[in-house]
C-alpha cells in the first residue's frame, strides 16, 4: 500500500480538521515527505555503488576534510550524528572494503585517524557526481534552475537560524 500523497492529506484534512491546514504544516509536511522520497531514491542508488546511507556520509564527510582526508573516530560520528557502535560497523565494513584506513595519531597514541585510502577517495568522488545527478534529477523534474536555488537559500537561512549557526553558505 502505498502512502498517501501530502495533498491527499491535506485535503482529508480540510474536510475534517480544518484548522489543521496551516502555512508551517504544509512546510513540515513538504520536507518530511520530500526527506523520505530523496531517502529512499538514494539508498538504492548507494546500493548500487555497494554502500549504504552511513558509509556514505562517512566518505563524504571524510572527503570534504582537508588532505590527507582524514578525522578521529569520535570526530567522525559526531560530524554525522551517529552512535559511536554505529560508527565502528560502519568503519569496518569499509576497512574491509579498502576504502578507508587506521593511521596512528602522533599527537595522542591513545587514538588513530580514520583515512580515506586513494580508492575511497576515488569512489566517494564518483559517487557524490552520482547522488548530485540523482537530486539534480528529482528537483529539476519539479521546479527552475531559479526556483531550486532560492528554495536553497531558504532551507540554509532556516536552518541556520535553527541550528544556532551563522548565515550558510549558498
Amino acid at each position: 500500500m502505498s502512502k498517501l500523497s501530502v495533498a491527499g492529506i491535506l485535503a482529508e484534512s480540510a474536510e475534517n480538521w480544518p484548522e489543521f491546514d496551516r502555512p508551517e504544516t504544509r512546510v513540515m509536511l513538504g520536507i518530511i515527505r520530500l526527506n523520505d522520497i530523496v531517502y529512499e531514491s538514494t539508498r538504492s542508488l548507494l546500493a548500487e555503488f555497494g554502500l549504504t546511507p552511513g558509509a556514505f556520509e562517512t566518505l563524504m564527510t571524510l572527503r570534504g576534510q582537508p588532505a590527507p582526508w582524514q578525522m578521529t573516530p569520535s570526530a567522525l560520528y559526531q560530524s554525522i550524528l551517529m552512535s559511536s557502535g554505529g560508527m565502528t560497523k560502519v568503519l569496518k565494513q569499509l576497512e574491509a572494503d579498502g576504502l578507508v584506513d587506521r593511521v596512528d595519531n602522533p599527537e595522542d597514541q591513545r587514538s588513530r585517524f580514520v583515512r580515506l585510502t586513494p580508492a575511497g577517495k576515488i569512489l566517494a568522488e564518483q559517487v557524490m557526481e552520482a547522488v548530485a545527478g540523482h537530486d539534480r534529477e528529482l528537483l529539476t523534474g519539479s521546479l527552475s534552475d531559479q526556483q531550486i536555488e532560492q528554495l536553497g537559500k531558504v532551507l540554509l537561512k532556516t536552518l541556520a537560524k535553527l541550528e544556532g549557526g551563522g548565515q550558510a553558505r549558498m
